[in-house]
């Protein structure tokens, strides 16, 4: 095969209409800001030949946009919702500091690969399931060969991809404090696929 490269953007979702909480797979609206913030975002991203997107309504709402807006065709996948926080999912997040009860949410963020979260999702769950879509996304563009894809997800997700083409060590939380990735943040990663088929990412800035 002829070696080529693939330009993939990352999009954050924009401000959620409910600031304040712990936002992780619940279901949570954009706020009007947004809802523009991901607009703005987006605009100029006329040539794209695949959208992939979270399921979850601060991301589907914007992928269904462009979806109508150039006749596109968006592909959900739970895996890149975000991280499964569990009772944590949705409360205030000054309150979540100030309970005393364990786990702390303190201790997770510090230790996150040995501390759980309550009914929540393990950090090692997470890892696996984010790790198995990439390696499945650089598959199809091997075999799509699309020059432009849009993934709309969450900032977990996006750090964790990050860390993986990085080559970050596994078990380390320092993708978590390094990367900040602000509402409706846009990253940009190019992948080479070489005769072989193998994908070479490398982060754009």
């Amino acid at each position: 095969m002829d070696a080529f490269t693939s330009r993939v953007y990352f999009l954050r979702h924009g401000e959620i209409a409910t600031p304040g909480i712990l936002s992780g797979q619940i279901d949570v609206d954009l706020s009007e800001l947004g809802l523009k913030q991901m607009r703005q975002a987006s605009a100029e991203l006329i040539n794209l030949n695949a959208i992939y997107s979270s399921p979850l309504k601060r991301c589907s709402v914007h992928a269904d946009y462009l979806a109508k807006q150039h006749s596109w065709h968006v592909q959900y996948n739970n895996a890149l919702k975000e991280f499964n926080f569990g009772d944590w999912d949705g409360q205030d997040y000054q309150q979540l500091w100030l309970q005393t009860s364990k786990p702390h949410i303190g201790d997770f963020w510090q230790h996150p690969w040995q501390v759980n979260v309550p009914n929540g999702e393990s950090m090692a769950d997470f890892y696996a399931r984010v790790e198995a879509w990439w390696h499945t996304f650089l598959q199809s563009l091997c075999e799509s060969k699309h020059e432009q894809s849009l993934v709309i997800s969450h900032a977990g997700v996006i750090k964790q991809i990050l860390a993986i083409v990085c080559q970050m060590p596994k078990q380390s939380a320092t993708h978590l404090n390094v990367f900040h990735i602000p509402y409706a943040g846009l990253i940009t990663v190019d992948v080479y696929i070489d005769e072989q088929g193998q994908a070479w990412p490398k982060i754009v800035f």
